[in-house]
C-alpha cells in the first residue's frame, strides 16, 4: 500500500468521500460497486467490485458460444477482458477499448467491421489482426451496465443470428450474478 496523504472525515452518515484523483487514477465511476475488506490490522480496504469476474464457469459460455456461432469468444466486466476463447488468450486481463466502452454506454449491441485490436483492448496491438467483424453485447443487470460478451470472426460478417446469440448469452449472465 502506498500513502497518498489525502485525510478525510467521515460524516454523521458514516460516508466518506473518495478524492477525485484516486477516482480518476483507479477508474473508480459513479454508480461502481466497491468491496470492502478489513485486514488484520483493522485496515479498511475498498476494492472494485466486478460480479462477473465472481461468476464461475465462464468457459461454459465461451464453449457454447463457439460451438454454436462458430465465433471466437471474449467476456469482459466494465474494465477488462476477464476471459476468451482459447485462440485470443493474449486478450486476457487487458483494459477494454473504446468501442467496448461504447456498446456498454450505448446499452446496445454494435456490430464492427474489420475491427481492430485497439477498438476492444485499450494500449494493445497484436502482430496480427485476428478480429475481423466484432458484435459487443452488453451485460446488464437491473439498469446496472456489469461487462459485455464480444464474438469475434474472420470468416465470415456476423449477423442477426450471432447477435441474437450474444444478446441471450448476455441476459443468460445477467441473470446468473447475484446482486
Amino acid at each position: 500500500m502506498r500513502a497518498t496523504g489525502i485525510v478525510r472525515k467521515i460524516d454523521n452518515l458514516g460516508r466518506v468521500v473518495i478524492p477525485k484523483e484516486i477516482r480518476t487514477e483507479m477508474k473508480i465511476d459513479n454508480g461502481n460497486t466497491l468491496e470492502i475488506y478489513v485486514d488484520q490490522n483493522d485496515t479498511v480496504i475498498l476494492k472494485k467490485y466486478s460480479p462477473v469476474r465472481e461468476l464461475s464457469n465462464l468457459e461454459g459460455y465461451i464453449d457454447t458460444l463457439l460451438e454454436t456461432t462458430g465465433c471466437n469468444v471474449m467476456i469482459s466486466d466494465t474494465d477488462k477482458i476477464i476471459d476468451t476463447s482459447s485462440d485470443l488468450q493474449e486478450y486476457n486481463e487487458r483494459l477494454v477499448g473504446n468501442k467496448v466502452k461504447e456498446a456498454m454506454k450505448s446499452r446496445k449491441t454494435i456490430n464492427l467491421d474489420n475491427a481492430q485490436d485497439e477498438d476492444l483492448c485499450a494500449n494493445f496491438r497484436s502482430k496480427e489482426d485476428k478480429l475481423g467483424s466484432v458484435l459487443i453485447s452488453p451485460i446488464i443487470k437491473q439498469g446496472d451496465i456489469l461487462g459485455a460478451v464480444i464474438l469475434s470472426s474472420q470468416d465470415k460478417n456476423l449477423g442477426d443470428f450471432e447477435a441474437k446469440a450474444s444478446e441471450v448469452t448476455a441476459k443468460v449472465i445477467s441473470k446468473k450474478l447475484g446482486l
